[in-house]
C-alpha cells in the first residue's frame, strides 16, 4: 500500500489482526507498516500514538457488538443486563485483548463503550429511578462481566494463540491431589454439572444473582 492510500481505517484493520493472533503485545507500528506496505513514520501521519491506536481498535471492534438498539427504552431490565452481559462476553471470546485495552482511560472513553453504558444505565434507571444509582449497577454488571471474560479468556492473555479448549477449573478440580483432603471439593467434582465450567452459563447465572440482588434493594 502506497503511503498516498494508506489510511487510518487500514491501519486500525491490521492492528486488530495482529492483536486477535498474537495480542496486544504482538502489535507495532513496524509490524503494521510491514503488512501494509509503508513506512513506519508514515503511520503516525494517521496515528498520533499507540495508545490513541488501541482506542481505535476497541472502538472498531466494541463496534461490533453494541448493545442492542431495538430494545432501548424497554423497562425490562433483568432481560437487558443479560442483554449486554452475552455482547460483552462474545466480544472477549472473539477479540480477548479488548479485556486489556479496557484498563487503558483512553480505550474504555471509546464511542461505542461510552454509548453502551449510556445504554444499561437506561435500562437500570427503570429500576432504581435515578442515574447515579442506575450507573452503579452497570458498574456491578460491568465489573462481573469483565472478570467473568478473564476466568473465560485468560489463557489467551498470557498466552495469545493458545486453545480456549478446556474442562475448566471445576472440572480440573478432579485431577488436583489437593482436593484429597477436602471432602467438599470431592463431592463437587462428584457432580455432573457442566454449567459450571462453561463461560455462557456461568455469566448469565452470575448476572441473574445480580439481579436477584438488585430486584431486592428496590423490591421489584
Amino acid at each position: 500500500m502506497s503511503e498516498t492510500t494508506l489510511t487510518r481505517e487500514a491501519i486500525v484493520a491490521e492492528a486488530v489482526r495482529l492483536a486477535d493472533e498474537g495480542g496486544l503485545g504482538h502489535v507495532s507500528m513496524r509490524r503494521i507498516a510491514d503488512a501494509l506496505g509503508a513506512g513506519a513514520m508514515s503511520l503516525y501521519r494517521h496515528v498520533p500514538d499507540k495508545d490513541s491506536l488501541v482506542r481505535e481498535m476497541a472502538a472498531t471492534v466494541g463496534a461490533e457488538y453494541l448493545y442492542p438498539a431495538e430494545l432501548m427504552g424497554d423497562p425490562d431490565w433483568r432481560a437487558r443486563a443479560h442483554a449486554a452481559a452475552e455482547a460483552d462476553m462474545r466480544l472477549y471470546l472473539h477479540h480477548p485483548w479488548v479485556l486489556l485495552a479496557h484498563s487503558m482511560p483512553r480505550a474504555a472513553m471509546a464511542p461505542s463503550a461510552v454509548s453502551c453504558f449510556n445504554w444499561l444505565v437506561e435500562a437500570f434507571t427503570h429500576l432504581t429511578g435515578t442515574v447515579p444509582e442506575a450507573a452503579e449497577l452497570t458498574l456491578h454488571v460491568w465489573n462481573h462481566v469483565q472478570g467473568a471474560g478473564v476466568g473465560a479468556v485468560g489463557r489467551l492473555l498470557l498466552a495469545p494463540g493458545s486453545s480456549l479448549e478446556g474442562a475448566g477449573f471445576v472440572a480440573d478440580l478432579a485431577d488436583n491431589p489437593v482436593i484429597e483432603e477436602l471432602p467438599l471439593l470431592q463431592e463437587l467434582v462428584a457432580v455432573d454439572r457442566p454449567d459450571l465450567c462453561a463461560a455462557m452459563p456461568l455469566l448469565h447465572s452470575g448476572v441473574e444473582a445480580l439481579c436477584d440482588g438488585f430486584a431486592q434493594r428496590y423490591r421489584r
